[in-house]
């Protein structure tokens, strides 16, 4: 799954970030936030967006791992000094929800899940709304916000998530015995 992102109103996914500037000739690094980094490498052009400021797209002109950093080092068109560097620093890069990458039949993208209406197996009681994915390093753990309101954790094992229904807008889930008492 990709990182969790705010939701973009023009439908497109956040799959990284400018960290910072590298040297003074414009040179930025590149933060991936997805779990598709080498998708980078085959980039002619990055959507950057900035809060308050109109898209940009840059065309690259250099594009290199950072070795051992989980980073790119960037060039790009009309960014030639440090300064034009550091301006870009925090601005997002963004792909039209048609150009992410395809993922497995069971993988799902986190923004497509949020909102789904979770139904209990069993009974196809709903228990409530899926509102946000914490990932943990081991298994994800989806937060459900019941009509009362409160937040509920379901994990996000094969044993707990029945079914994922993207276009019902359902996840069908099975509450381990005790978890929400």
């Amino acid at each position: 799954m990709s990182k969790k992102t705010e939701a973009s109103p023009a439908e497109r996914t956040i799959i990284g970030k400018i960290a910072g500037a590298h040297g003074v000739n414009g040179t930025m690094l590149l933060l991936p936030l997805t779990d598709y980094p080498e998708r980078f490498l085959d980039m002619k052009e990055l959507v950057l967006e900035q809060q308050g400021k109109p898209k940009r797209t840059l065309k690259v002109t250099m594009l290199q791992p950072y070795k051992g950093k989980g980073t790119f080092f960037l060039q790009a068109e009309g960014v030639t000094n440090r300064d034009e560097a550091e301006k870009l620093k925090n601005a997002v890069i963004t792909v039209s929800n048609d150009e992410r990458v395809d993922l497995p039949d069971d993988e799902y993208w986190i923004d497509d899940m949020i909102g789904l209406r979770a139904v209990e197996d069993v009974s196809g009681h709903e228990l409530g709304t899926l509102t946000e994915i914490i990932q943990t390093g081991s298994n994800d753990v989806y937060l459900i916000k019941t009509p009362e309101g409160a937040t509920k954790p379901i994990p996000a094992m094969k044993e707990s998530v029945i079914g994922v229904d993207i276009e019902n807008g359902t996840i069908t889930v099975a509450i381990p015995e005790g978890l929400w008492d």
